[in-house]
């Protein structure tokens, strides 16, 4: 085990992500449930309820933007990782001519998209709130804001941290891919934390630690209303049940 087992850096994102052991590590993430999950979106009368343009942040392999084109929305999936970005085109972008990927940073949305570029945008599966200052993420916040278009719906799903403190794994061993890992979790400071020890495919030990904001679906509310968000709904889960403390989502809908 690393003496430095909770050790990390700001911008611990951006190594972590760009590995292909990140990929494996959460490979089991369904596309079966991201199409469910976007057909639920669909089907609410408030929400993605007929063709759009969707800005989809933090898109990874691009399942869900993939999901939401299908449905006949104009979709442009967004995410830091290039990696993660030649994954989704590899996989996505050929077979579909409403959805295309680019590399970008949510912090300089605003900058990378004209205002009300977008219908709605969508930031799914706890992409949000990797940052030490504050500002970032209001500013995130603010440029998402100034690229949707008004009225449209922004779709923030999170963690409930409500729930992830009764049910957090402190240690447990994966093996994926021939590839063992250790993986550590607690929360402190006021993040919730995911420390993961491996040894990779050339036989080097390998440590990165996750780092998410502790944030309370009341935080992530008083975030949004301070840059200028209202109208608000929240659900607890994937097929959109209401948001209670034992929910394991926390899935907000601002206009």
């Amino acid at each position: 085990m690393s003496k430095n087992l909770w050790k990390s850096t700001p911008d611990w994102f951006e190594p972590w992500f760009n590995t292909p052991e990140y990929h494996l590590l959460y490979g089991h993430r369904s596309e079966l449930e991201a199409i469910a999950f976007v057909e639920k979106l669909t089907e609410h009368h408030t929400l993605l309820t007929r063709e759009q343009s969707i800005l989809d942040i933090g898109c990874g392999a691009g399942r869900h933007s993939a999901a939401m084109a299908s449905k006949g929305h104009t979709v442009v999936g967004m995410d830091l990782s290039a990696h993660s970005i030649a994954k989704a085109n590899a996989m996505h972008s050929s077979t579909e001519l409403r959805l295309q990927f680019v590399q970008g940073d949510m912090r300089k949305i605003a900058s990378q998209f004209a205002p009300d570029a977008f219908e709605a945008v969508t930031m799914l599966f706890t992409s949000f709130g990797y940052f030490d200052k504050e500002e970032e993420h209001e500013q995130t916040l603010r440029g998402v804001r100034t690229v949707l278009q008004a009225q449209g719906p922004f779709i923030l799903d999170f963690l409930n941290l409500h729930q992830v403190k009764n049910v957090l794994v402190p240690f447990e061993r994966i093996m994926k891919g021939g590839i063992e890992f250790e993986l550590n979790r607690r929360i402190a400071d006021g993040w919730i934390e995911k420390s993961i020890q491996y040894i990779d495919s050339e036989g080097t030990r390998q440590h990165h630690v996750e780092r998410v904001k502790a944030f309370s679906p009341e935080n992530l509310q008083t975030m949004l209303e301070t840059v200028g968000f209202r109208s608000f709904q929240t659900f607890g889960n994937y097929k959109l049940d209401p948001l209670v403390k034992s929910s394991p989502r926390c899935i907000i809908v601002a206009h």
